[in-house]
């Protein structure tokens, strides 16, 4: 059986260290709360990491499968001279992690593979002036929505990304089928298994001042599930 991290799995754990150090809040202290906890300082880790030029990891990434588009209005963008088709997603898109040097949207693409590129909003305008490249399909978010911006309509686009908060990516209705990607706290969460133990250090330590030691792989059952040995600080 293949082991995997879930979120399940990390606030479990998180909460039977913090129960069993006898921190003084302990029982005031949420499942939610901790769930907070783990997706913040998840998108933390990310972000230090992606920002030293690394490439991203692929336990990072989420999909949004056969996103539906609709139509612009061209009247609605004055701007646009071109004959080509200029359509946006019809849902809003979950936030990705505010990167410093590239986007946190990984892909942009059709359904079957083909990628459009994923550009600044200003330089769609533009495109229609060059003369070699004039038709290739961009792709640009405003206000949460994809837009893309195409000679060959398109009725549906796959996105991939590195999101804020994996839940509202993994929750992601798909409107061709209207049924939904990951539907519990149990599916895998997008988080490396070498990051864990780190992610659950900081948030011991700042958030309830709980000292670890070396973590201790307590479980034994082969999927690397590290739970720290603790200190109460405060």
């Amino acid at each position: 059986m293949i082991q995997f991290i879930s979120l399940n799995t990390i606030v479990s754990d998180l909460l039977n260290i913090v129960r069993g150090s006898k921190v003084s809040q302990s029982e005031t202290i949420s499942r939610r709360q901790i769930e907070d906890w783990v997706n913040q300082y998840r998108a933390l880790l990310i972000k230090q990491d992606m920002d030293k030029g690394k490439m991203p990891n692929p336990d990072y990434i989420q999909e949004l499968p056969s996103l539906k588009l609709e139509v612009v209005d061209k009247s609605l963008e004055s701007d646009l001279q071109s004959e080509a088709h200029f359509m946006r997603t019809v849902l809003e898109l979950p936030n990705t992690i505010d990167f410093n040097f590239k986007s946190g949207f990984t892909y942009v693409g059709t359904i079957d593979g083909r990628e459009i590129q994923f550009v600044p909003e200003g330089r769609s305008y533009w495109q229609q002036f060059k003369r070699f490249t004039k038709n290739n399909p961009l792709a640009f978010l405003r206000s949460k929505r994809m837009y893309i911006h195409t000679v060959t309509p398109l009725k549906y686009i796959t996105v991939r990304g590195i999101f804020e908060i994996p839940m509202e990516a993994s929750r992601f209705v798909n409107t061709s089928t209207s049924v939904q990607s990951y539907d519990t706290i149990d599916d895998r969460y997008p988080i490396p298994s070498n990051m864990v133990p780190v992610l659950k250090e900081m948030i011991l330590q700042k958030e309830l001042g709980i000292i670890s030691q070396a973590p201790s792989d307590n479980t034994n059952d082969g999927a690397n599930r590290m739970s720290p040995n603790v200190e109460q600080t405060r």
